[in-house]
């Protein structure tokens, strides 16, 4: 007896269904598990990480080496145990001239020394900022140059005034971006750093 084909001979069309389920499944665990392996483990070191404390509210305020408008050098870290006032100015800058009386204000009243007053000069030669002082100003807080910017940036000073409020301990208490400041502000803010 013969035989009788009823259906067609299959040739290479197979249902591929179940085999493309499972390598998605496949698939989606492995990304799932690399996503989660990314996550939990720790970051390569990409670059070393810097000793040089950040710039910001509740950090040590990083240490510098400046020369003075008098001829001497000043040390931040030297003022540990004083709070500081540091100002970042330029004698270009309209806002910044117009603090200047109130920071001189503020730093004859805590003329003992209970509160250190540093005005930090942005890029400008000693001649520009004494002349500009002698004809100006008149301040007798202690002015910094920063002819190199080196200090700016280590501070990450963007616009000038910006200010620096450090405490006795040498942590940055605040940072005020923007001027004038006005002399009730700074006797409001010298009064905190000194408790």
């Amino acid at each position: 007896m013969e035989e009788i084909a009823t259906t067609p001979p299959q040739t290479g069309t197979s249902d591929r269904r179940p085999i493309f389920y499972g390598l998605g499944g496949v698939i989606l665990l492995a990304l799932l598990g690399w996503f989660v392996w990314a996550r939990l483990s720790p970051a390569p070191p990409s670059a070393p990480i810097s000793s040089i404390p950040a710039p910001e509210v509740g950090h040590p305020a990083p240490d510098f080496v400046l020369p003075a408008l008098d001829g001497s050098e000043v040390r931040l870290a030297d003022l540990r145990g004083k709070p500081v006032i540091l100002n970042f100015w330029a004698t270009w800058c309209p806002p910044c001239r117009r603090e200047m009386p109130a920071l001189e204000i503020v730093w004859q009243q805590y003329s003992r020394g209970d509160v250190m007053v540093l005005g930090v000069d942005q890029g400008e030669s000693i001649a520009v900022v004494s002349e500009y002082v002698r004809q100006n100003v008149g301040v007798t807080f202690p002015l910094l140059l920063d002819r190199s910017q080196d200090v700016g940036d280590l501070y990450l000073v963007r616009s000038l005034p910006t200010t620096f409020f450090i405490d006795a301990d040498g942590i940055i208490r605040e940072v005020r971006v923007g001027g004038p400041m006005e002399v009730d502000f700074l006797n409001e803010k010298a009064r905190s750093l000194a408790r």
